[in-house]
Order: structure tokens, then C-alpha cells, then sequence
């Protein structure tokens, strides 16, 4: 299983949401401009990149791009 990085993270966003510069702290729907459609696909990429499941309880409380890589770090660690 690969580990995933803020780098990795924020690469991944920039793809998806055609930012140029991502930070750890934007927040996805007001700064980068993310709706609730783009986070379920940017979970469901990071759960096939890494082998991960993500519950929807988790998911509910992500709210910028530090948290979602805090979501997807400790769900590394389950599996």
C-alpha cells in the first residue's frame, strides 16, 4: 500500500478541480470552489489510489483539504 502525502493530496485536487495552487488549509467548496459531487469523486479516487474506504460520517466533517488528508491518513491506518 503506497502512503499518501500533502503533496500527493494536493496534486490529486489540482487535477480535479482545476486549481492551480492548492493549500493545506483551503477550504474545498469556498476556496477552491468544490461542490459536494467533486469531494465524493475526489474520496472515491483516493479510496482507488489507496486502497482505502471512507465512511459518509467521515466525510460529513471534511471541510478543507487538511482535513480530508487527516480522513484519508487515518483510514490508511485501518487497513
Amino acid at each position: 500500500m503506497t502512503s499518501i502525502t500533502m503533496r500527493d493530496l494536493q496534486q490529486l485536487l489540482g487535477r480535479q478541480l482545476g486549481a492551480r495552487k492548492v493549500d493545506a488549509s483551503d477550504r474545498l467548496a469556498e476556496d477552491l470552489g468544490a461542490e459536494s459531487a467533486d469531494v465524493a469523486n475526489v474520496v472515491a479516487s483516493a479510496e482507488e489510489r489507496f486502497g482505502i474506504e471512507i465512511g459518509e460520517e467521515e466525510i460529513a466533517h471534511i471541510i478543507t483539504v487538511s482535513d480530508l488528508f487527516d480522513v484519508i491518513v487515518k483510514a490508511q491506518a485501518r487497513t
